[in-house]
């Protein structure tokens, strides 16, 4: 059975900054292809929000899912800081 969840995570900036969310989406138990697949349609739609993709793993699975998601919106703010 494939699983999609979508997520909408809200934190607080610094004092003169508004919240800001940020999407996640998580698949479980989708295979490799699966996966490629759905990011490839995902981008291919503009009309989309901007997400983070991430897929579950056996650690992640342990996690509660507010420190999933703070983990991965901080590797999505490392990434970002690569590409630069």
């Amino acid at each position: 059975m494939l699983i999609l969840f979508s997520f909408m995570a809200f934190r607080k900036l610094g004092e003169n900054e508004n919240v800001q969310g940020t999407r996640v989406i998580l698949l479980h138990n989708f295979s490799d292809k699966e996966v490629i697949e759905f990011i490839n349609h995902y981008k291919k739609n503009e009309n989309l929000p901007k997400s983070i993709i991430a897929v579950t793993t056996p650690t992640s699975l342990e996690w509660k899912v507010i420190d999933l998601m703070e983990e991965l919106i901080k590797e999505d703010e490392e990434l970002k800081k690569r590409k630069k």
